[in-house]
């Protein structure tokens, strides 16, 4: 889980769940390596075989979160690790360098500063119903709008 237990996701599932309001716990696993790789390739438009090590790497650093994947590979893009050859027209890269990479705090950084970017009640709004998914049911945005911490936004 990548929030504790007092974080208040939890008390706001509870009271979700006092309300009557369905809601339902997913848990998610990170894709696998082979995955990772049809991923990069893709993203690359190279031969899978050439980016193996590459998505080795980056599955290790994600522990195969697809959407950590796709953003260390954009931070790998802006500060230049993974960069596009117009001699050769393709992607090259070191692996070496990309291995000693702290992925946690490049991955956290870049969420943060596209977050603070944002006016604060976006922000909020993100927050909020990020916890829910992609689709939000009408009945949670209701429920979110009577009480007295979410009826701003």
């Amino acid at each position: 889980n990548e929030v504790s237990s007092e974080h208040a996701i939890f008390g706001l599932m509870k009271d979700l769940e006092t309300s009557k309001v369905s809601t339902q716990k997913l848990i998610l696993d990170g894709i696998k390596i082979e995955d990772v790789n049809t991923l990069i390739s893709d993203a690359l438009c190279a031969i899978p075989r050439t980016t193996r090590r590459l998505s080795t790497i980056i599955h290790e650093k994600t522990q195969g979160n697809p959407f950590f994947c796709l953003e260390f590979l954009r931070s790998l893009v802006d500060r230049g690790l993974l960069r596009h050859s117009l001699r050769q027209g393709s992607w090259e890269w070191d692996a070496e360098k990309i291995g000693l990479e702290n992925t946690t705090d490049n991955v956290l950084y870049l969420l943060s500063s596209k977050m603070n970017g944002l006016t604060n009640e976006v922000q909020t709004v993100l927050k909020v119903l990020s916890c829910f998914g992609i689709k939000v049911n009408g009945n949670i945005i209701t429920y979110l709008n009577s009480t007295s911490q979410y009826c701003d936004i």
